[in-house]
């Protein structure tokens, strides 16, 4: 994406944080809680003026992500795991809600239940289909955008595969029979859970989901799924994305991201190469973290369909060959004040929409850590 005028990423900015403001304060009760919510807003507002003003999408909205994940750890998953307490410890243990993750690997199984609760004539039964109205909304928002702009997951992987600024494994190439890895186990799960009736991927498979709700009461089979859970966890969120400077568990493990695939569609944006400005210099499959770009991707100019929008092509092409397009063209203002013409572009709008769902979901979580943290001083 081309450099942004002051003017424009300082507008952009506070566009941002006005929106967000608007959203969440009214539900911001307590002076810890409302410095809270304007800490989380001036990060979202500084990390969109910092993407317009240098141009580098992928390398700002990875700051966001993993500050959105390791949220995300700290507050929500530490109470999970009964880390409440004056900061983190505590007794307590508390159930898991749905989780994005967890329905789509056994999607048959949740549609059943929710024929069940239709049948039953109960509507509090109905609760979860809520979730699947938000899906729809984030879907028409970003599209396949979520695993790099709203997943509370995602910034995991993504975090430990920038800590090198080299792989290790420089010439390391996926094969093209693995890419649709992430499909096959969607398929695969969602088949093994309706014939059990039992989320499998989550007991026997994700490690995100270390807490209570999913260990077998059996202390045998228990060892055994945590002994998976750690080495999946090791290799696919730590060890991998270390040497390969890849996003290895949301790009080949992760069943949404095949599921988000399949409907990221209905979304008009498109990551889109452009035959005249593309050099074939290779640069944008060496950098995408997720292997959705091969050679023959670059010689077509086309890119595949689990691309989740994270811009690091767009960063590392020499030649801004690639850019966020409207179903594959470039909409832009020709006539009116320079700062409008430079806000009404796809790639701005798209960023815009990015961190305005991340920050959404964000809002849940990180500015709750925060006031918890921030009432240690304020009392």
């Amino acid at each position: 994406m081309k450099q942004k005028s002051l003017s424009a990423s300082l507008l952009f900015a506070l566009l941002l944080a006005g929106v967000m403001s608007a959203l969440i304060f009214p539900h911001a009760h307590g002076p810890a809680q409302v410095l809270a919510h304007s800490l989380w807003f001036l990060f979202l507002g500084v990390i969109g003026f910092l993407i317009l003003k240098t141009g580098r999408i992928s390398r700002w909205r990875a700051v966001f992500f993993a500050v959105l994940a390791w949220g995300f750890l700290l507050q929500f998953k530490a109470a999970l795991l009964g880390l409440r307490g004056k900061l983190f410890f505590s007794p307590e243990v508390t159930e898991v809600p749905y989780c994005h993750i967890a329905i789509v690997s056994q999607i048959f199984n949740y549609g059943y239940q929710q024929l069940l609760a239709f049948q039953s004539g109960n509507w509090k039964w109905w609760g979860p289909l809520s979730l699947g109205f938000l899906w729809v909304v984030v879907t028409l928002a970003i599209g396949r955008g979520w695993c790099s702009w709203g997943c509370f997951y995602g910034g995991l992987d993504e975090g430990f595969s920038r800590v090198l600024k080299r792989p290790l494994l420089k010439k390391f190439q996926l094969p093209a029979r693995l890419r649709d890895l992430p499909a096959a186990m969607l398929l695969v799960f969602a088949l093994l859970s309706l014939g059990t009736m039992l989320p499998l991927f989550c007991l026997w498979v994700c490690p995100l989901k270390i807490t209570t709700a999913f260990l077998d009461p059996n202390d045998a089979v228990r060892k055994v799924q945590l002994a998976v859970f750690a080495a999946v966890g090791v290799m696919a969120i730590v060890l991998l994305p270390l040497i390969l400077k890849k996003r290895v568990f949301c790009g080949l493990i992760c069943p949404f991201g095949a599921w988000q695939s399949f409907f990221g569609w209905i979304h008009p944006v498109r990551v889109t190469i452009s035959p005249n400005l593309c050099s074939s210099c290779g640069l944008c499959v060496a950098a995408c973290p997720t292997f959705v770009l091969t050679k023959e991707n670059i010689e077509d100019h086309h890119v595949s369909g689990y691309c989740n929008h994270c811009g690091e092509c767009m960063s590392a092409c020499p030649t801004s060959a690639i850019s966020y397009t409207l179903f594959g063209r470039q909409a832009q203002i020709q006539k009116g004040p320079s700062i409008l013409r430079e806000l009404a572009e796809v790639n701005v709008l798209y960023v815009f929409a990015g961190l305005l769902v991340g920050g959404v979901v964000g809002s849940l979580f990180v500015p709750a850590f925060l006031a918890r943290f921030l009432s240690l001083f304020l009392r």
